[in-house]
């Protein structure tokens, strides 16, 4: 009995271990600054032609690893909270360690629409963005546009892509793998930071597929709105494949051998070794979940 008892006890301090690995770190409390003592001034240029929009408006902060500069407090202090989640869930997905990701990179929430557009048409950017990821800064309009309310998948979304840049930087993930991952990063950091389980939506499994040649194949985003959800949606699928179907730890791995140049079919061997002896088996795979899902 007594063994029986401490082999139970074990397991219960095994389990609180890992869930207390599972946690983020508690963030440092948001705190407002004067511009000139922000720990780093270095922006680009859209950077700065964002604070030449009222300048005298813009107030500036900084969290443990994002500098906010913003209309509102309260909206600084909910976006800190957000990406600082989201930047240790995709860190951890990527098996990056702090020092990856040391420098802080700018954050830029917009007051509304009107300024948000304005500052859209002065930088050249597509006017369908709701906020934007820059390299490794983030331009935000918080509300969506259908419902006005504050849009905390699309600021995951755009994080994903801000801390990618952030550890690997000067490299660019291939284009699908960009997307598919900032919208799986988007659901699952969304819903974890909740306290709720990340399901895929309807739409994700009506969405046909572009085949995998085709998406593997693709350098520039399509230019039918249409198209483009249906890219999203298809990158999507594959990365949610190749993060929750594989083995997890070996993700970074795979990320690394495309960074590096591999041409995803070998790459796709090379890293997860004998359960796909060739490319003809990872396809066999993928379409299996692929139906699955149908």
């Amino acid at each position: 009995m007594r063994r029986l008892l401490f082999v139970l006890l074990v397991c219960l301090l095994t389990a609180a271990s890992l869930l207390a690995e599972e946690r983020p770190p508690t963030p440092r409390p948001f705190e407002q600054k004067p511009f000139e003592t922000l720990s780093n001034a270095e922006m680009s240029r859209h950077g700065v032609t964002a604070l030449g929009f009222r300048p005298e408006r813009w107030l500036h902060g900084e969290t443990e690893n994002f500098i906010i500069h913003y209309r509102r407090i309260t909206e600084a202090k909910r976006v800190g909270l957000e990406i600082e989640y989201h930047l240790w869930y995709v860190a951890r997905a990527l098996a990056a360690a702090p020092e990856r990701y040391q420098r802080k990179s700018h954050v830029f929430i917009f007051e509304d629409e009107k300024e948000w557009a304005d500052f859209k048409t002065i930088a050249n950017i597509v006017p369908w963005a709701s906020s934007l990821a820059a390299g490794d800064e983030l331009f935000l309009n918080l509300r969506d546009g259908r419902t006005g309310m504050f849009d905390s998948r699309t600021l995951a979304h755009e994080t994903t892509h801000a801390v990618v840049a952030r550890i690997y930087p000067g490299q660019r993930l291939p284009l699908w793998l960009s997307e598919g991952f900032a919208e799986v990063m988007a659901r699952k950091s969304s819903a974890a930071r909740v306290g709720q389980y990340p399901g895929v939506t309807q739409a994700l499994q009506r969405m046909p597929d572009y085949s995998l040649h085709a998406l593997l194949g693709l350098e520039l985003y399509p230019s039918s709105p249409v198209e483009v959800l249906r890219f999203y949606r298809s990158a999507e699928r594959l990365t949610r494949f190749l993060t929750e179907k594989q083995a997890a730890a070996l993700f970074p791995t795979l990320v690394e051998a495309l960074l590096a140049g591999q041409p995803f079919p070998a790459a796709v061997v090379s890293v997860y070794g004998p359960a796909y002896p060739n490319f003809g088996e990872f396809e066999k795979a993928f379409a299996r979940f692929q139906a699955f899902e149908r």
